[in-house]
C-alpha cells in the first residue's frame, strides 16, 4: 500500500483540493470456474454477458495513469483469468504504465505460461484465494476440486521466479478465517511455507451469501487467540508475513454489525478526520459490468460506459457519496467490508493526526 501518497492526498482533499485516486480495483469478469458456498454470486450473480469491452479495460488503465494512479487491484468478481487473454492485456498494460499491480486469483487456471508472462511484465503481487491446508477444508469451502490445482499454481509461480533470481511477483495466500479453519491457523502458515508463499492474509468470513453458518462460534473466543498467538510464533520462525495479530481484538472476527463498528472508531472526532472511512477519497473500484463506486464494496455509484474516468471520479454522485461519509452517514453494504479496510483506516487517521488537525 502506497502509505505516503495516500496520506499526502488525503491531506489535499481536507484542504479543498480534488486529486486523482491512488488506488483502482478492478474486476475484468463476474464469471468463475469455481464455486465456493460463501461467495456473493450464490445470491446475487445474474449472468447478462454484459461486461467491459478489452477496448475500454485497457482505456481505463490509460486514463488512470493520466490521473496519477499508483497502484492496482485485479481482482474479481469472478475468477480474472476466467477471461485469460484480455486480464493479462490489462497487467501487461498496468505494467508498461509503471504502476504497481496485485493479481488475486483462486490459481486454478494459471500455468506455467502465465507464470512466464507475470514474470517477464514485472508484475508485483499475485494472491491466491485458498481457505484450507487440506483438501477436505478447503474444497468443501471451494468446490470442485480446487486445493490440489491451486497449490500447484503456486508452486509452479514460485519455480518460475527462482529460475530467475527474482522476488518478483511476491506470492501470498488469501484466506477466509472461519468456523472450519480458526483452528488451523499454523497449518495455513506452514503451507504457505512450504509452497513458496512469502505472505498470508486472513480475513474473516461475510457468512450473508451463505446457506450455512460459517462464522466463528463466540463461545470458541479463548481458543481462537490461542490459535493467533501460535500462528505469530510460526510465522515469525518461517518469515512469513501475516495480518493475523489484527485478529487478536477478537471482536473484529465477527462482522455482526461491523458497520456499528465503523462508526464507533469516530464517534468522537468530526470533519475530514472523522470520517468512518477515507476509500471514497482514494480508491476507485469498478465492476465487470462497469458499475463503478469509491470504495471496495460499493452499491451505490454510476456507469463508466460512455465517460472518462475523472468524470465520475470528481462526478456529483462520487462527492455526494463523500459528504454523506464525512457526516456519518454510511451505507448499509458497509457491513460486508474487510477488517484490513478498519485497520488501514485506523493507521491513516493515525497518521493525518499526527501531522495536522482537521
Amino acid at each position: 500500500m502506497q502509505v505516503e501518497e495516500i496520506e499526502k492526498r488525503l491531506e489535499l482533499w481536507a484542504d479543498g483540493k480534488k486529486v486523482g485516486p491512488v488506488r483502482m480495483e478492478l474486476h475484468p469478469t463476474d464469471s468463475c470456474n469455481l464455486n465456493c458456498i460463501f461467495c456473493w454470486r450464490k445470491k446475487n450473480y445474474k449472468p447478462n454477458g454484459k461486461e467491459l469491452s478489452e477496448n475500454k479495460l485497457l482505456q481505463i488503465v490509460r486514463e488512470a495513469a493520466e490521473l496519477g494512479v499508483k497502484e492496482w487491484i485485479v481482482s474479481g468478481g469472478g475468477e480474472p483469468l476466467v477471461r485469460k487473454e484480455t486480464t493479462l492485456k490489462i497487467l501487461k498494460e498496468i505494467k508498461m504504465h509503471n504502476m504497481w499491480g496485485l493479481l488475486t486469483t483462486n490459481g486454478t487456471l494459471l500455468t506455467r505460461k502465465d507464470a512466464k508472462f507475470l514474470l517477464n511484465i514485472g508484475w508485483d503481487q499475485v494472491q491466491f484465494s485458498i481457505d484450507g491446508p487440506n483438501k477436505k477444508i478447503n474444497d468443501f469451502l471451494r468446490p470442485l476440486n480446487s486445493f490440489d490445482r491451486t497449490i500447484e499454481a503456486v508452486k509452479t509461480l514460485r519455480k518460475v521466479r527462482g529460475s530467475k533470481n527474482s522476488d518478483k511477483p511476491c506470492i501470498g495466500f488469501n484466506t477466509t478465517l472461519n468456523k472450519m479453519n480458526f483452528d488451523k491457523i499454523s497449518e495455513m502458515i506452514n503451507l504457505a511455507y512450504k509452497c513458496g508463499a512469502d505472505l498470508i492474509f486472513f480475513e474473516p468470513i461475510y457468512s450473508g451469501y451463505s446457506k450455512i453458518d460459517l462464522k466463528i462460534p463466540k463461545e470458541k473466543t479463548e481458543d481462537l487467540i490461542k490459535y493467533i498467538k501460535e500462528g505469530q510464533k510460526v510465522a515469525k520462525n518461517l518469515n512469513i508475513d501475516t495480518n493475523i495479530k489484527d485478529f487478536l481484538e477478537v471482536h473484529l472476527t465477527d462482522k455482526t454489525n461491523l458497520r456499528g463498528k465503523i462508526l464507533k472508531e469516530v464517534d468522537k472526532l468530526n470533519g475530514f478526520i472523522g470520517a468512518p472511512c477515507f476509500r471514497p477519497w482514494y480508491l476507485m473500484g469498478i465492476k465487470a459490468s462497469g458499475f463503478s463506486g469509491c470504495c471496495s464494496t460499493f452499491e451505490a455509484g454510476e456507469f463508466i460506459q460512455g465517460k472518462h474516468l475523472n468524470e465520475v471520479w470528481f462526478g456529483n454522485i462520487f462527492n455526494k457519496l463523500r459528504e454523506e461519509i464525512i457526516n456519518k452517514k454510511i451505507p448499509d453494504y458497509c457491513s460486508k467490508c474487510s477488517i484490513v479496510v478498519l485497520n488501514e483506516n485506523r493507521k491513516l487517521r493515525k497518521e493525518i493526526l499526527g501531522n495536522n488537525e482537521y
